[in-house]
């Protein structure tokens, strides 16, 4: 996990990145090579600091004496370890390559958050799944992104029609994502990035319909199981 994290943070902060680079692309004009709909605003890549320090929290949680050999998270460790380290890579591959790559560290991530699912009190709540549904919830966004930015680049045109399919796509995905997982970060993430598409494409109206049809598919999910108040005992009847 140190290694993955150390990767991560150096090709994504030092280095001069691949065009195509999550990271990079908010400091290169958000995918200017292959403008597309879905192409959210620079603002929306600040995400990666709280991304960041999860994945630094995480880490140093994990190097506690006391879970230095727990199961649970030996296994959300290597899954998400796996998740920051195929992202690190795409910072050093081109394009059909990188978007292989985000695709398998989104697989991760959500194997990792479903090995997390009794982390659900204190610390493990915020430190182990909290990081990694932040961390899914992007890329899930990143992913359909990247297929955009690869389908943009062989002449298919990501007008607002196409782009509003693809953000309900990324609502009903990160709804079943959080129903499997019960963890909210997954949403907040999408949510975000949802914004950072309409901050975008302000005139697009049928961006902003999808975005609130999305937000109400995200929140519908927290409307459907929200704990029911217990029935009153019965009234004993009278002699």
């Amino acid at each position: 996990m140190v290694v993955a994290l150390v990767l991560m943070l150096v090709l994504n902060l030092w280095l001069e990145a691949h065009a195509t680079d999550l990271a990079a692309a908010g400091r290169r004009g958000m995918y200017a090579q292959n403008p597309n709909a879905f192409a959210p605003h620079p603002f929306s890549f600040a995400i990666w600091l709280p991304i960041f320090v999860g994945a630094i929290g995480f880490t140093l949680f994990q190097a506690l004496p006391q879970y230095r050999a727990n199961p649970v998270l030996d296994r959300v460790g290597t899954s998400m370890a796996a998740g920051y380290g195929l992202v690190a890579l795409t910072a050093l591959v081109a394009l059909p390559l990188s978007n292989i790559l985000v695709a398998l560290a989104l697989l991760a991530m959500v194997t990792a958050l479903y090995a997390a699912r009794g982390c659900d009190a204190g610390a493990g709540r915020w430190l182990v799944r909290a990081p990694a549904g932040l961390f899914t919830g992007w890329l899930v966004v990143a992913t359909t992104l990247n297929l955009c930015q690869l389908l943009t680049s062989q002449g298919l045109v990501i007008d607002a029609r196409l782009a509003a399919l693809l953000m309900l796509g990324a609502a009903l995905a990160g709804q079943d994502i959080v129903r499997r997982s019960g963890e909210p970060a997954v949403a907040v993430a999408i949510i975000w990035a949802f914004g950072g598409i309409l901050a975008a494409h302000p005139g697009e109206g049928q961006l902003w319909a999808a975005a609130g049809i999305g937000l109400l598919v995200l929140a519908a999910r927290f409307q459907v199981h929200r704990p029911i108040a217990p029935a009153r005992p019965p009234v004993a009847a009278g002699p």
